[in-house]
């Protein structure tokens, strides 16, 4: 035992004791020279999920599921942390027809991207009844009410994804279920709300009617509710022929209309389009993304590894993950729908990107220190 040994030990013990670390034991762990990221990339294919899904509809009531949906857990982390990315919480969710889940509310801000449905299916959003056909988007803002049915014929089926690990991380999760209209609980909401409302008062841009809505839930998320996947894909046929983004192709991002900023401010929605054949450059940034197949297929090669999807597949590339994206076809398009943390990240002043070029330099962008 060298020098000193013993009465550092003594000292160790003694601190331990009182709750307490020695900084220089755990130096390595709290001043990293690279962010540790714990998530890796993974991809849940829908093919595997969709008997598993069409078998639990019949057999798991809705008594016995509130919700029903097989969670996307990162197989970096062990099975306590029942997560996507450490910001993330995504979900398949699928419900039969005829269902009602009834009225809740959340601080974790929340959103509905639909995949299949006959039309019939829906979420009603503060008294705003959204129905969903393919691609269509609803968000369900912090503190907003919300409940989800199903009208149709057909199974109904959705990505959620919420942002609860971040309300979890400091301390404000928090959820509600007694939804009451005129002071009666009820397990549905009214729609208040005229029928297509988020389209005809916010779906034209740079046009607003005066007397439209726009505060709703905690206030501090889009008064818009509902994108059509329809204009969503028009929008991007639009500028398909412009060089587009040589790190994510042909992007539009879904905007706030009273801010222009991110609809959430934890999340940023974005719809991707990448033309036959296209491949694009290797980025990485500090915040995490998820991925869903829209139309198409392809692959995403993330830190060398290659990833391929199809229709309804979701991935995630978390954090300070090199990756490029590539339509595999030389004939049809690819879309991709992501949402990011990078609304939060900004927020704190932790998000930064390296971008490699064509050449394969590295060039580095926002608040990263210095190598």
């Amino acid at each position: 035992m060298s020098k000193h040994e013993s009465e550092r030990n003594e000292i160790y013990d003694a601190v331990g004791k009182l709750n307490a670390y020695p900084f220089w034991l755990i130096q390595g762990d709290m001043e990293p020279e690279e962010p540790r990221v714990r998530e890796i990339p993974h991809v849940w294919r829908f093919k595997d999920f969709e008997p598993l899904i069409a078998k639990a509809g019949p057999i798991v009531p809705h008594e016995m599921a509130e919700r029903r949906a097989f969670i996307f857990h990162n197989p970096g982390y062990d099975m306590s942390r029942p997560y996507t990315t450490n910001t993330q919480y995504i979900a398949y969710s699928f419900y039969m027809p005829g269902e009602i889940f009834e009225p809740h509310i959340h601080t974790p801000s929340a959103s509905r991207m639909l995949l299949r449905s006959d039309g019939k299916g829906y979420t009603t959003v503060e008294g705003e009844k959204c129905y969903l056909e393919r691609g269509d988007l609803v968000i369900t803002p912090s503190g907003t009410w919300h409940d989800h049915g199903n009208e149709g014929q057909e199974p109904m089926i959705w990505v959620d994804m919420l942002d609860i690990p971040i309300p979890v991380l400091f301390n404000a999760a928090k959820f509600g279920w007694d939804y009451k209209e005129n002071g009666v609980s009820t397990d549905r909401q009214s729609a208040t709300r005229s029928q297509h409302y988020s389209k005809r008062h916010y779906g034209f841009g740079g046009l607003r009617p005066r007397f439209a809505q726009t505060e709703i839930g905690n206030r501090n998320s889009s008064p818009q509710l509902h994108w059509k996947y329809t204009d969503v894909r028009a929008a991007l046929d639009a500028v398909r022929h412009e060089a587009g983004d040589p790190y994510d192709g042909v992007v539009v991002d879904y905007v706030d209309v009273m801010t222009g900023g991110p609809i959430q401010k934890t999340q940023n929605f974005s719809m991707q389009l990448l033309r036959p054949g296209e491949h694009t450059l290797s980025h990485r940034h500090t915040n995490n993304a998820v991925y869903v197949c829209i139309e198409g297929s392809g692959y995403t090669i993330i830190n060398g590894e290659k990833y391929a999807w199809e229709e309804n597949d979701v991935f995630c590339i978390p954090s300070m993950h090199w990756h490029e994206h590539v339509n595999g076809s030389g004939k049809v398009d690819a879309v991709l729908y992501s949402v990011t943390d990078s609304p939060a990240m900004d927020k704190l002043g932790l998000r930064w990107e390296e971008r490699k070029t064509a050449s394969g330099d590295i060039v580095k962008l926002g608040n990263v220190i210095p190598a």
